[in-house]
């Protein structure tokens, strides 16, 4: 009975000792080893990244979390609202439920019920797109439905600017263009 307490007692310290010991240690953590789901090693909570030229405001991306993980150059984004700005004024925001930005080149990727809307109530859907921040496209190869007032194009792959001024939809292009209401007293 004697050697099964003293067995006991000599595990519950090594372990306790263990413990201890791996709480003390400092190192990038990627995978949880009780779980195995991977650890951020930054996380942020209602990130904020501004992108200016010459102090003038280019675009504003907001996340409900950053997350940094220390094998990837990108983080990742959830819940993305990004508003785009021209001499900065604004004039459209996307927004989605996911996403991943290169800090070094400021280039973005979202997906998941990706919406652009303009000022002036123009409106892109689609799953998913890239913004490159060097060139200011926005590019994607998914299906897209763009509508302005009334008129909906749809089709896969997608090349336009932020300010959906020139959209070009590349494949399998639909138009559903609604008909003009033609005011009697302007006809006359």
């Amino acid at each position: 009975m004697q050697s099964r307490k003293s067995i006991r007692a000599a595990m519950l310290v090594v372990l306790v000792g263990g413990l201890t010991t791996g709480c003390g240690e400092e190192r990038p953590a990627t995978v949880s080893a009780q779980s195995g789901v991977r650890v951020p090693e930054q996380e942020f909570l209602d990130y904020r990244l501004i992108e200016t030229s010459d102090g003038v405001r280019q675009w504003l991306l907001e996340s409900d979390r950053m997350q940094k993980f220390s094998d990837q150059e990108d983080v990742l984004l959830v819940t993305v609202k990004m508003e785009f700005y021209r001499d900065g004024t604004y004039f459209s925001t996307l927004t989605s439920d996911s996403g991943q930005a290169n800090l070094q080149k400021n280039d973005v990727h979202t997906w998941g019920d990706v919406v652009v809307v303009t000022e002036d109530g123009r409106r892109l859907e689609c799953s998913e797109l890239f913004f490159d921040n060097e060139t200011e496209l926005i590019t994607n190869d998914v299906f897209n439905r763009f509508t302005r007032g009334r008129d909906v194009t749809t089709g896969i792959g997608l090349e336009t600017s932020a300010d959906l001024e020139n959209v070009v939809i590349r494949e399998n292009v639909v138009f559903d263009v609604a008909d003009e209401v033609v005011d009697e007293e302007k006809r006359q």
